[in-house]
């Protein structure tokens, strides 16, 4: 029996909140976030990428006779600012230039402005004038702001650039009653609060109009640094999310679906339907209904450990009264019933031990931020559950589906 339709939803419930992150309420002091996802350093620089180039329009007097707009092409993340908000280095360009948007690193956010705009100026293939920016990047309800606080300019002929020092704010994102999901969830409307920390990015997803202040759940707690220190080497996110907005995505998305079964030389479908999945420390199960030929299942798969582990499967026959005075529907009925046990114990030894988690890297996730498409690829690495949480630590890959360009 395949899983996979039912680990892909647990999936892409939490990488929902993910793919939103890269773009006044009556407050609700005990509504927790339906979904929070912790964007590591590893994976910072890659999503920062993605969001350029970025077109400004300069304010007349700025521009000079010979740029109106410029183009921010280079971006780099440079760590939080310890109030809440962040640092980033950017680099503008005119806007007609054809240049990479690698060309700053971690290693600049340390380097003089003037310096940094030097160097790339008389780099090989730098257009005419270059400007470095200093961004100080601020979340508040609701909106992601991007305001220059410092700047400098070089070129190769030794005229001035555009000034771009008193720029002020050059980009923000809304981040209010936003449509993440696909249809036929498309209606439903979310707000996302992010929050820098020292060294990464905590993005949570509330229903929208429900909290004024979720300041709480973008700062460092006792259960985000067990997350975070129990992640494996390779994973550069951790994501977790309430049961409850899981068994809403399953209801939506997967009211029933085919499960292909191979079992001892044979192949036939089972349909699985209502399911739900719920869990505590260190457990989880996901049960439902699963129909094989005219016999209907209540079935469940149990997992256990910090890995979420396999260790049984489950399936039970509805109860019935297997008397009657017709002999051969008396012998099915009860077939019917011992066939049930039978099943699940040969599931449980094709299962058990595998853990329950899903990569999408071959179904990558498709979101759109502005007027941009991306892609984002999960390779699953750790499962655990913590009260009335899962959570799923990973390697995330984004990319800008071609075609689709960024303002």
């Amino acid at each position: 029996m395949q899983m996979n339709r039912a680990r892909w939803l647990l999936v892409s419930a939490l990488a929902a909140v993910l793919a939103c992150g890269l773009g006044a309420a009556r407050a609700h002091a005990d509504e927790k976030p339906l979904a929070r996802v912790v964007i590591m350093p590893e994976l910072i620089p890659d999503v920062v990428r993605q969001l350029v180039p970025i077109t400004v329009e300069l304010a007349a007097g700025r521009a000079g006779p010979r740029a109106s707009k410029v183009k921010i092409a280079g971006l780099v993340y440079c760590g939080g600012d310890r109030q809440g908000g962040g640092w980033a280095l950017g680099v503008a360009y005119p806007e007609s230039a054809a240049v990479g948007s690698n060309v700053l690193s971690t290693a600049d956010c340390q380097a003089p402005l003037p310096a940094i705009a030097q160097r790339l100026a008389h780099s090989a293939g730098a257009p005419e004038w270059v400007e470095v920016m200093k961004a100080h990047v601020t979340w508040i309800p609701w909106l992601l702001r991007f305001v220059v606080a410092d700047a400098a300019g070089a070129s190769r002929s030794g005229s001035p650039p555009p000034s771009l020092k008193e720029l002020g704010e050059f980009k923000s994102f809304a981040t209010s009653n936003l449509h993440i999901l696909p249809p036929p969830g498309q209606e439903n409307r979310f707000d996302v609060a992010i929050g820098f920390l020292e060294s990464s990015v905590v993005v949570a997803l509330f229903p929208s109009g429900r909290v004024s202040n979720p300041e709480p759940y973008l700062k460092r707690d006792p259960v985000l640094e067990a997350e975070i220190g129990d992640a494996p080497a390779r994973a550069n996110s951790v994501a977790d999310a309430q049961y409850g907005f899981i068994n809403a995505l399953l209801r939506l998305y997967a009211p029933s679906f085919e499960i292909p079964l191979q079992l001892q030389g044979m192949t036939q479908t089972l349909t699985a339907r209502n399911i739900s999945a719920s869990g505590g420390d260190n457990t989880m199960t996901v049960a439902g209904q699963v129909g094989l030929g005219n016999v209907n299942y209540n079935a469940a798969v149990h997992c256990e450990g910090e890995d979420l582990a396999i260790r049984q499967v489950t399936l039970a026959a509805p109860a019935v009264n297997c008397d009657n005075n017709d002999l051969v529907g008396q012998l099915q009925c009860q077939g019917q019933q011992a066939a049930s046990g039978a099943l699940g114990g040969a599931l449980t030894n094709v299962y058990q031990g595998q853990r329950f988690h899903y990569s999408t890297v071959d179904r990558p996730l498709r979101f759109t931020l502005g007027d941009a498409e991306f892609a984002a690829r999960f390779e699953a690495l750790k499962s655990s559950s913590r009260g009335s949480t899962v959570s799923e630590d990973g390697n995330v890959t984004i990319e800008r589906v071609a075609g689709t360009p960024a303002r």
